[in-house]
């Protein structure tokens, strides 16, 4: 049990002890205790549930919270197996951190899983993870879920998206323990741990110029609200102006809808394509015959492009050069795509020890953390002049 619950479950047990508050008296709300101990309501819940469990105090929806008929020795012996750590009662909850992504595949989210789960396990905490496929009603319940389970704090990778789902905001309002990895909520007061995907973008595209290609198309999902695909945009933007190269309107697609339910597919022959994807990815290369070169927000973007100009005979690199963010590792050859490589490992390290930082200091003021990255060369880029047909 964490010591902010430890501390308001004691606090009430020692007024019940020595009379302050006798048999039937109204406990104070939830809201009344997280002023008294400024903490958020969802922590004092937590510690009035603890406190029904061991039938010390009952609850009644809309009418609150009441001593029950207890005498001295159930209460002492409720405060001795609180305070003995040998003693494990099987109503108590252990410390849990909760962590919430829309799924993962071999490109992106394992390390980050793995990182997390390991540094929680080391400050003992345990990890309890759920999945959302990037659907915000299932993100909603899978934060109402977790709290419910009594999570100490929350660790979310939010979906993508304009609108973030209420059960999201409401943890910001109350001050609930929270860190976000991989993206920001613009205007939103809150922790996140995640690369400069803005400088990252740029020196992914300064790369491809340097190949030589100044005719660059850039693909995406619809990059409003989600911060981590808005950066990437202004940073492909940035390096483009900063080259003074010029760039069509509609040699940017920011609207592919295939890969949003398709995170945890990383196999390049298996990724469903709907026909409005290809389509409007086949107008784009018959209507801008100078492009020899994408870039994508995301590394099944980059698989649905691959697929698309294998299908129309074209080959990779040879016809165009395709640069991505993440990537799976291969163990035997270097990476097929050229990426931008995140460090995961450190991102999901950062993660819980902000997440625990709020979590023991009660201290909910938001940190945000950078963490590195770089650009690693893969087969699927190479230089302009290669890719020049001899007549």
């Amino acid at each position: 049990m964490s010591q902010l619950y430890k501390k308001i479950y004691l606090d009430l047990l020692e007024d019940i002890k020595n009379g302050i508050l006798k048999t039937g008296d109204k406990i104070p709300s939830e809201n009344e205790l997280a002023e008294k101990f400024n903490v958020s309501r969802i922590t004092t819940k937590k510690a009035l549930d603890m406190l029904a469990q061991r039938n010390i105090i009952e609850r009644y929806r809309g009418k609150g919270s009441y001593v029950s008929d207890i005498n001295n020795a159930t209460i002492n012996s409720t405060v001795d197996n609180i305070n003995n750590p040998f003693l494990v009662d099987s109503n108590s909850k252990q410390d849990l951190v909760g962590f919430i992504l829309p799924g993962f595949g071999n490109d992106y989210g394992p390390k980050l899983l793995d990182s997390i789960e390991k540094r929680c396990s080391k400050l003992n905490f345990s990890m309890v993870m759920k999945q959302t496929l990037g659907i915000p009603e299932l993100e909603e319940k899978a934060i109402s879920s977790l709290v419910n389970l009594g999570v100490n704090g929350l660790i979310i990778c939010p979906s993508p998206g304009k609108h973030y789902n209420n059960a999201l905001l409401r943890l910001v309002i109350e001050n609930y323990p929270l860190v976000l990895v991989d993206r920001y909520l613009t205007g939103i007061p809150s922790s996140s741990v995640c690369i400069n995907n803005k400088q990252a973008a740029v020196e992914l595209t300064n790369y491809v110029l340097e190949l030589g290609h100044e005719h660059i198309a850039y693909l995406s999902p619809a990059t409003g609200g989600t911060s981590s695909l808005e950066d990437r945009l202004m940073g492909f933007h940035v390096a483009i102006a900063e080259k003074g190269v010029r760039i069509k309107p509609d040699t940017i697609l920011l609207d592919i809808k295939s890969t949003l339910k398709n995170s945890s597919n990383s196999n390049l022959k298996k990724l469903k394509i709907n026909d409005k994807d290809r389509n409007d990815i086949c107008k784009l290369i018959e209507d801008n015959p100078e492009i020899t070169a994408f870039i994508t927000s995301e590394y099944l973007v980059a698989v649905l492009l691959y697929e698309v100009l294998e299908s129309l005979g074209k080959k990779v690199p040879e016809d165009y050069s395709i640069a991505c963010f993440d990537s799976p590792t291969d163990l035997i050859d270097e990476p097929f795509f050229t990426h931008v490589f995140q460090d995961e490992e450190k991102m999901g390290y950062n993660a819980v020890d902000i997440l625990i930082n709020h979590i023991q200091e009660n201290d909910m003021t938001p940190i945000h953390s950078e963490v590195g990255f770089k650009i690693i060369k893969g087969r699927s880029t190479q230089s302009k002049i290669k890719n020049a047909k001899i007549i």
